[in-house]
């Protein structure tokens, strides 16, 4: 999900651009027959480009939309920040405010070794300057900021101002980060690691544990902030997919409407929308009612409806056919 920083965080943010995702191509129809790629890695290193719908990729690409929309409604693998209706503050707001920390963490104390002379990895404290209470450890490579980085929260608490009003919150958990200069600008890529968020107030006590990647790019002049956050995982035929920019409401009962962009990794991108609330009732957890709506490039729709355990419809072009789950 693609969201500006607001300008009231720390200056050494103010130095990041908007990034965009590329890539060209559509890929074969190989995960049509339930093939593709089998890999057992969680990195998602697939086509990033928007997907064309075609008559021969709407199966595959049904699969990808309704794993998609489980995985945006999983509490174990995405970000619920904001999805629930006791949130006192919005996903959006906690993630930028986060992500945003933890670059300044990164480039402020990198500059500040690079200015000691510092030429190797090191491991330093900075809990007294970070948090009000807690800890904070940062891992940083040689002198400089390009490499690998790992910060560990231990229930480091403090104040922040969100848009909704200040808050008592802490973090806690691990962020491995990787920060690759670019040339006249920088990529920083973060990994939360069964990360908890506790917000606090004298009314409000909200937690939430979760697994994400972000990553956030910039130029050295200073003009803007923005971060992607994001959640890799094996769908239904055991491909390695994406989703981010997630909107999720309803329940178990009633069924779910999803708002998710879903990568497929051999055709590219779809927005997937829920037309009738989707229920996983399936003891494998396949969906057993509902209907999505898949947009494409070119403006290229299909929809897919959940009819059984076993087998969903699929409608492009008027034309409706049957499948089977891989």
């Amino acid at each position: 999900m693609w969201k500006p920083i607001k300008s009231i965080l720390p200056w050494v943010l103010i130095s990041v651009l908007l990034p965009a995702c590329g890539g060209g191509g559509s890929g074969d129809d190989s995960a049509d027959s339930g093939g593709g790629d089998t890999s057992t890695s969680l990195d998602y290193s697939g086509e990033t480009a928007q997907a064309t719908l075609t008559g021969d990729n709407t199966k595959a690409l049904a699969t990808a939309g309704a794993s998609g929309a489980k995985q945006a409604i999983s509490a174990d693998s995405v970000p619920v920040v904001g999805q629930r209706s006791d949130a006192p503050v919005s996903h959006d707001e906690i993630m930028q405010e986060l992500a945003a920390w933890v670059s300044g963490v990164m480039r402020g104390e990198a500059g500040r070794q690079a200015s000691r002379g510092v030429t190797a990895a090191r491991t330093e404290d900075l809990s007294r300057n970070a948090c009000d209470s807690g800890s904070l450890i940062v891992e940083y490579p040689d002198s400089g900021a390009a490499g690998n980085w790992s910060i560990v929260f231990d229930e480091c608490t403090r104040s922040v101002s969100y848009a909704s009003g200040s808050y008592s919150t802490t973090f806690d958990g691990s962020v491995e980060g990787v920060y690759t200069d670019t040339g006249g600008g920088y990529r920083l890529e973060f990994r939360y690691v069964n990360f908890t968020v506790r917000v606090d107030s004298a009314t409000v006590n909200y937690t939430d544990t979760f697994n994400m990647s972000v990553t956030c790019t910039g130029d050295n002049e200073g003009a803007s902030f923005s971060c992607e956050y994001y959640s890799d995982y094996h769908g239904y035929d055991g491909r390695t997919y994406r989703v981010s920019e997630i909107t999720v409401s309803g329940d178990a009962g009633s069924g779910y409407s999803v708002t998710v962009r879903v990568y497929d990794p051999d055709y590219g991108y779809v927005t997937v929308t829920t037309e009738i609330p989707v229920t996983f009732g399936c003891a494998d957890g396949h969906p057993d009612a509902g209907r999505i709506r898949m947009q494409g490039a070119n403006g290229t729709v299909a929809t897919v409806e959940f009819i059984s355990c076993t087998q969903f419809v699929v409608t492009f072009e008027g034309v409706g056919s049957t499948h089977s789950w891989p």
